[in-house]
């Protein structure tokens, strides 16, 4: 009995595992990535996300007080933090948060996080601005 209930357990699990959805009528995604300054707005969503990225890093790395950092870490030449933050519905960078392996410099990436320019345009789902996350993990190097 135990056998047979187990038969049936594996039969009906194969076949959900197995099964492919109906795409067939399945509209597709209009979701649009946040453009930032710069970035040309009729762009893929990979290029505007590569674009992005790479206007920021930009931002930062010119903003950021490399001379604190040498001070608070005086025998490393390098640093490295991670960087979370949203980009809301008007395009405006909220809920900042930063990661580091030393206090100051997690708050001064937090302080140019929130120096950074309005987005041109926010994301959107459906044609609906929507709130976007964005995460960013960044090696700045001094002497």
């Amino acid at each position: 009995m135990k056998t047979l209930a187990l038969f049936f357990i594996f039969i009906l699990c194969g076949t959900f595992l197995f099964s492919q959805e109906n795409t067939e009528n399945k509209p597709e995604d209009s979701s649009k990535y946040p453009v930032y300054r710069g970035c040309d707005k009729e762009s893929t969503n990979k290029a505007l996300e590569e674009c992005s990225k790479e206007k920021i890093m930009n931002f930062i790395k010119m903003s950021f007080d490399i001379d604190m950092a040498s001070r608070v870490m005086p025998l490393e030449q390098s640093t490295q933090f991670l960087l979370e933050f949203t980009i809301n519905t008007k395009g405006k960078i909220e809920n900042v948060n930063a990661k580091a392996n030393h206090r100051a410099i997690a708050i001064e990436a937090i302080k140019v996080a929130k120096r950074l320019p309005r987005f041109k345009e926010p994301g959107t789902q459906d044609g609906v601005a929507v709130n976007t996350p964005f995460s960013l993990l960044m090696t700045l190097y001094f002497q």
